[in-house]
């Protein structure tokens, strides 16, 4: 199931991850997995508004890619040292071994062929690190209440873990690591429910007719009489792969 973001990019980008989030939780993680030396070069697979590639831009030679002209336009529009280029996943423009790190951060869920952007990463990169969500273990909170359809959804879009640990290897990585990454998601609850009206993840778009209509009343006046905060637990599962 593909979703379009054309329209989204300025929301998606408002509601994603904040600079905090990035410094502290996404760029340790993935330089430290990918065992990256200052001066590499770093492709960031999928790199919507450039959240990741701008400030890894800082320390890295970084080109980003997406297949949302709206989304590189935005990621442009940040500055930095990292180029951004309209392309697709699974026939990614580049020679093989082309770069020291490939990263798709959130990213394996939205392409059609999973197994082919798999062996476009390995073919690419001398490493890899990969996040994703482990769905079959994922803790669920208030927005599967409000939402029934959701956990399936992404239940058929998330690869299963054993799946993507097979694929690296089958793509020609001899090494590939699983590591879970958990954190605690908190927020004000208005803040929380703004960043689900802005469908803060692509799976809000692909519910049922009428689904998200009810469950976003739901949670307008669920909510708020739950605290002033909201906060559920979440874990990012990252797969490390070298040669």
């Amino acid at each position: 199931m593909a979703v379009d973001h054309s329209d989204l990019a300025r929301t998606y980008d408002r509601t994603r991850s904040s600079p905090d989030e990035v410094r502290d939780f996404w760029l340790p993680a993935v330089t430290l997995l990918g065992d990256v030396r200052a001066g590499a070069s770093v492709l960031d697979v999928g790199c919507g508004t450039g959240r990741l590639a701008v400030p890894l831009s800082e320390l890295y030679r970084v080109v980003g890619f997406d297949v949302s002209p709206e989304m590189l336009a935005l990621a442009r529009s940040k500055g930095g040292r990292a180029r951004f280029l309209l392309a697709d996943a699974t026939r990614i423009p580049f020679r093989q071994g082309s770069f020291d790190l490939a990263l798709a951060v959130m990213v394996l869920h939205l392409v059609p062929d999973v197994r082919a952007t798999v062996r476009e990463i390995a073919r690419v990169g001398r490493r890899a690190v990969i996040a994703t969500i482990d769905m079959q273990n994922r803790k669920r909170h208030a927005i599967d209440e409000a939402f029934p359809s959701l956990q399936g959804i992404d239940e058929a879009r998330f690869p299963r873990i054993p799946d993507l640990a097979a694929a690296l290897r089958e793509a020609g990585f001899s090494r590939v690591e699983v590591h879970e990454a958990p954190r605690r998601v908190e927020s004000s609850t208005a803040e929380f429910i703004e960043r689900v009206r802005g469908t803060y993840i692509s799976t809000l778009a692909l519910l049922p007719p009428g689904e998200f209509e009810r469950g976003l009343a739901w949670l307008e006046a669920e909510l708020p009489r739950r605290g002033e905060r909201y906060g559920y637990e979440h874990t990012v599962t990252l797969a490390a792969a070298s040669r």
